[in-house]
C-alpha cells in the first residue's frame, strides 16, 4: 500500500500570491525573479518528497498522461519557439537585437509557464485550487488598492482622480481588471452551470469583486479594458445559457440578464468618465489618411489634423488607427518578419520612411507580433490560442472542469486585449503564461490522469 500523500500547505498559495502581486509593478525584476527561482526549488522538492517510493519513472509517466490533454498545444509551442529563433537568427535584419529581446523575453516566458506547471503538479493534492485562489486574491489586492488610492485622493483633493494610478501606467492596472474579470467570470458560469467551487470564495463575494472590477475598467478610464470586459460578459451569458439550456429558463434568464446589467454599468461609467468616446468618430475618420496626415508619424513635425470643433483630434484613437494601418501595409512589405520583439512595428516604419522617428510598438500585440516574426509566427501564435480553448473546453464539456472554462476565458481575454493593445511581450505575456500553465495543469487534475477526453457533454448537460 502507498503512503498517503501530506498536504501540500500553504507556503506555495502564499508564494503565488506575493509573486502575483509583485509581478505587475515597475522595477521588480529581481525581486520576480527570486520567487520563481524560490518557488521552482519547493515545487521540486515537494515532488521528490512526495513521490512514490525510489518510483521516478512512474512518477514521470504520471506527468505525462496529465499532460497528454495539452499534447496538441504543447507540439505548436515548440515549433513556435523553434520558429521565433530561427527567423531571428536567420531572417531578420536586425538578428543580434532580435535574438537579444528573444532570450530576455519569449524564454523567460517558457520558464515562467514551467514554474507554474510544477507547482501545481506539486500541490496536485487539492488540483492547484489554493494556487489558482490566491493569484486571483492577488488581483483582488491591486483593485482594492486603486480604488483606495482614488478614493484617498478624491477626499483630499474634492475631484475623482479619473485615470490615476498608485503605480506606473493606467495599462498596468487594466490588464489586471479585465485577467480578474475573465477568472470571475469563468468561475461564477461553471459554479452555476455545475454546482462546482472552485475558489473558496462566495458567490456574493465574487460578484462583488466582478462588480468593483467593471468599476474600476471606469475610473481607469480605460476604453479597451471596457470594451474586453463587456465581450467577456456576452461571453458568459452566452456559454451560461448553452449549458443550461435544458435546465430552468427562469434561472438562465436571471443569471444572464445580471451578467449583462454588469456589461452595462462598465459601458456607462466608461461613457460618463471618458469624454474621449465622444471624439472616437472624428479621429477614426481621418487616422486612415496616412498620407495627407503625418501626425501619427512624429507629432513634433505634423500636428494632429482637428476635429469639426477646431480642436485636435484625440491622440490616442487616432495614433492606434494609423498605426493599425500603416502596420498592415509594412507587413505586406515584410511577411516573414523582421526579428523578435516589440520594436518591430518602429523598426518596420524606419526602414521604409527612411527615418529615425523612435517608435517601438504599434500599440496591437497581435500586429506587433506579426511584423515581428512574420506570418508564420502569427499563424503558429493563433494555432496555439485555439489549441488552449479547445482543451479548456473539452474539459469542462466532458469532466465539469471549472479550470477548462476559466483557460478558455484566459486565453479570449488575452488574445482581445492584445488585438487592441501591445501586450504580447514582458511582464504582461509572462503573467499570461503564469496563469495559462497553471490553469493547464488544474484541468489535466480535475479531469484525472487517466480518463479520456471524450467530447461528452456532462458539463452542459
Amino acid at each position: 500500500m502507498s503512503e498517503p500523500v501530506p498536504e501540500p500547505g500553504w507556503g506555495l498559495p502564499a508564494w503565488m500570491f506575493v509573486l502575483s502581486f509583485v509581478y505587475p509593478i515597475p522595477h521588480t525584476i529581481a525581486l520576480r525573479n527570486l520567487l520563481l527561482g524560490a518557488g521552482l526549488a519547493v515545487s521540486v522538492w515537494l515532488v521528490a518528497r512526495n513521490r512514490p517510493q525510489g518510483q521516478w519513472g512512474r512518477l514521470w509517466g504520471q506527468l505525462r498522461r496529465l499532460l497528454a490533454r495539452f499534447n496538441g498545444a504543447g507540439r505548436v509551442l515548440a515549433v513556435l519557439t523553434v520558429w521565433l529563433v530561427l527567423q531571428s537568427a536567420f531572417i531578420s535584419p536586425y538578428p543580434q537585437a532580435a535574438l537579444r529581446m528573444l532570450r530576455g523575453d519569449w524564454l523567460v516566458v517558457l520558464g515562467v509557464a514551467a514554474v507554474a506547471l510544477c507547482a501545481v503538479f506539486a500541490t496536485r493534492r487539492d488540483c492547484g485550487h489554493r494556487l489558482l485562489t490566491a493569484f486571483v486574491l492577488a488581483l483582488c489586492a491591486h483593485i482594492l488598492w486603486l480604488l483606495a488610492y482614488q478614493i484617498a485622493v478624491w477626499l483630499r483633493t474634492g475631484e475623482y482622480p479619473l485615470g490615476f494610478t498608485p503605480f506606473a501606467h493606467k495599462d498596468y492596472q487594466s490588464m489586471l481588471v479585465t485577467t480578474l474579470v475573465s477568472l470571475l467570470l469563468a468561475s461564477l458560469v461553471a459554479r452555476a452551470a455545475t454546482r462546482r467551487v472552485f475558489f473558496g470564495l462566495s458567490w456574493r463575494v465574487t460578484a462583488l469583486m466582478l462588480l468593483l472590477s467593471c468599476v474600476a475598467a471606469a475610473t481607469l478610464q480605460s476604453r479597451n479594458a471596457i470594451i474586453i470586459v463587456v465581450a467577456l460578459l456576452v461571453l458568459a451569458v452566452a456559454l451560461y445559457a448553452k449549458c443550461e439550456r435544458k435546465r430552468s429558463v427562469r434561472r438562465t434568464v436571471t443569471i444572464g440578464a445580471v451578467l449583462l446589467l454588469f456589461g452595462a454599468l462598465a459601458v456607462g461609467l466608461g461613457l460618463r468618465s471618458d469624454d474621449r468616446w465622444k471624439e472616437f468618430g472624428e479621429a477614426a475618420a481621418v487616422a486612415f489618411d496616412t498620407t495627407n496626415n503625418l501626425a501619427w508619424l512624429d507629432e513634433s513635425k505634423y500636428p494632429r489634423p482637428r476635429t469639426s470643433n477646431g480642436q485636435p483630434v484625440d491622440h490616442s484613437a487616432y495614433a492606434r488607427l494609423a498605426w493599425a494601418k500603416v502596420g498592415l501595409e509594412q507587413l505586406a512589405v515584410y511577411p516573414w518578419g523582421l526579428g523578435y520583439g516589440h520594436k518591430a512595428f518602429g523598426w518596420a516604419v524606419n526602414r521604409s520612411y527612411q527615418v529615425q522617428t523612435g517608435h517601438e510598438s504599434s500599440h496591437s500585440g497581435l500586429l506587433d507580433f506579426t511584423l515581428a516574426n512574420g506570418v508564420p509566427g502569427i499563424v503558429l501564435w493563433l494555432v496555439l490560442s485555439a489549441a488552449l480553448l479547445a482543451a479548456g473546453w473539452r474539459a469542462f464539456r466532458a469532466c465539469s472542469s471549472p479550470a477548462g472554462l476559466m483557460l478558455l476565458f484566459t486565453v479570449v481575454a488575452y488574445f482581445l486585449r492584445c488585438l487592441v493593445d501591445g501586450q504580447l511581450s514582458g511582464f504582461r505575456l509572462e503573467t499570461y503564461a503564469l496563469i495559462a500553465a497553471a490553469l493547464a495543469m488544474s484541468t489535466a487534475l480535475e479531469c484525472g490522469a487517466g480518463e479520456s477526453s471524450r467530447e461528452e457533454d456532462r458539463g452542459c448537460a
